[in-house]
């Protein structure tokens, strides 16, 4: 054990030095590496950045679900990427025609979405088929405006897949020539995936998964990535390099503003960014950048759209970010890092965006100048979590009330290194929402949570 720990504390030196390296590097010669301001495009339906992200790229599903005999599981794997296996397969395939079907019963709605030998995977808030069209590089031409939340793939029939509303019940069948999932059926029997027994439960107007016994994750170590503000400054407040920038200090804060419509503010303490502006000009609808026009009432599916044009003029790496959920309360969209298929939970938007899009012209971005970078040799430590109900009855106990538990889930939370703060740690534990904001259940139940690590 002691040799284990020797080497994965070797290991983790090694990696750091080797960043550090490739840092000075960058630092060195910045024009090799620096992000080219003009990289983001707009033209038609498709964006995409200097790293030839598109917007299919991270409105993904996040979740994959298998559906057996003795019940449903879901799938976590740091190595295999099921959906993307999934998605490989798919684009392969062209869709023959689509339909709809309006299912009024909850029970064969139910019946549907739990049928055996089938894969599931899911979304954390709904997309619409227009976004469908462009993740899988398929031409639906009918209900593009229309919404879907998670995705069934009958392994039994090689034609056929469903795209599934919760909200409305509506079922879109969309039908394949013929469809191959010999690969994804291999890897679901892969050793590295864990098998985490779960079930489903209405939360408002949408199934969320339930654990239906303690389970036992790992924990992960990641390099993380550092924005530097001064890169910021050009994408956000000065993008055709006329305006006159002010920065100021003010109680552990840098305030940078541009005298007019835009503001930046970035904490010295936690790198939480928040950028607002009033300009007239901040919805993209022509060809180009160069042609922006103000419009007003943007659809979802345009609001979806503008959201993710926000994240990328930001030129943080989205190679783990997806979208995570829309809040109609205030009209944000919000994205999150996963790993192995859970999302990065922290008030600080460690690795995640919140984008607010209003129809008055105002927007605000709410993310962190810290992202992930690469993943290293961890301490090998695992959280062992309760299940979904006791968490529930332990909030029960510690006196908060039912009405106010809007939501229960696994995430990750952000903890820096204690051996190097160029290393994060990433930790599995339950998140609750609480009137709307999402909470380590550790810091709700104080010294009663029962989580454990060994």
């Amino acid at each position: 054990m002691k040799l284990r720990n020797v080497l994965l504390h070797s290991g983790l030196t090694i990696t750091v030095i080797i960043s550090i390296f490739f840092t000075a590097i960058i630092w060195l010669n910045p024009a090799t590496f620096q992000r080219n301001s003009k990289a983001t495009t707009a033209t038609g339906d498709t964006f995409q950045n200097n790293d030839h992200k598109k917007i299919g790229d991270v409105f993904l599903p996040t979740q994959t679900v298998l559906n057996e005999n003795d019940g449903l599981y879901q799938l976590s794997s740091s190595r295999i990427d099921l959906v993307q296996l999934f998605r490989q397969q798919l684009v392969k395939q062209k869709v023959q025609r689509i339909s709809r079907h309006d299912y009024r019963s909850l029970t064969d709605y139910q019946s549907l979405l739990k049928q055996s030998n089938a894969v599931v995977f899911n979304y954390g808030s709904p997309i619409t088929v227009k976004i469908f069209n462009q993740a899988f590089k398929q031409k639906i031409n009918k209900y593009q405006n229309l919404k879907y939340n998670r995705i069934l793939v009958p392994l039994n029939n090689k034609k056929v897949i469903y795209l599934m509303n919760d909200a409305d019940k509506n079922v879109f069948k969309v039908t394949f020539n013929k469809l191959s999932w010999h690969k994804l059926e291999k890897q679901l029997k892969n050793n590295d995936i864990q098998h985490l027994p779960v079930d489903y439960e209405l939360e408002g107007n949408q199934y969320r998964l339930a654990y239906r016994q303690a389970i036992t994750l790992p924990s992960y170590s990641y390099l993380i990535n550092k924005v530097n503000a001064s890169s910021l400054v050009p994408e956000l407040l000065n993008s055709d390099g006329q305006s006159t920038i002010t920065t100021k200090v003010q109680k552990n804060q840098t305030i940078y503003s541009d005298g007019g419509d835009n503001r930046m503010v970035i904490s010295n303490q936690t790198g939480k960014v928040t950028f607002s502006s009033y300009s007239d000009l901040n919805y993209y609808t022509g060809p180009a950048e160069s042609a922006r026009k103000h419009v007003e009432n943007l659809s979802y599916n345009e609001l979806l759209k503008q959201s993710f044009m926000r994240i990328n003029s930001i030129g943080s790496s989205l190679d783990d970010v997806r979208f995570a959920g829309y809040d109609l309360t205030n009209q944000t969209a919000i994205f999150h890092s996963y790993v192995a298929g859970f999302p990065i939970i922290s008030d600080n938007n460690y690795g995640g965006f919140k984008i607010q899009i209003l129809n008055s012209g105002a927007q605000q971005y709410n993310f962190s100048i810290y992202s992930l970078q690469v993943m290293v040799p961890s301490s090998g430590k695992e959280v062992t979590l309760p299940s979904t109900s006791q968490v529930y009855q332990s909030l029960l106990q510690e006196g908060y009330s039912a009405a106010k538990i809007k939501g229960i889930k696994i995430g990750y939370r952000w903890q820096v290194n204690r051996s190097s703060k160029l290393v994060v740690d990433l930790l599995p534990s339950y998140f609750v929402n609480i009137n709307g904001q999402w909470s380590n259940y550790q810091n709700l139940l104080g010294n009663s949570a029962t989580a454990k690590t060994r």
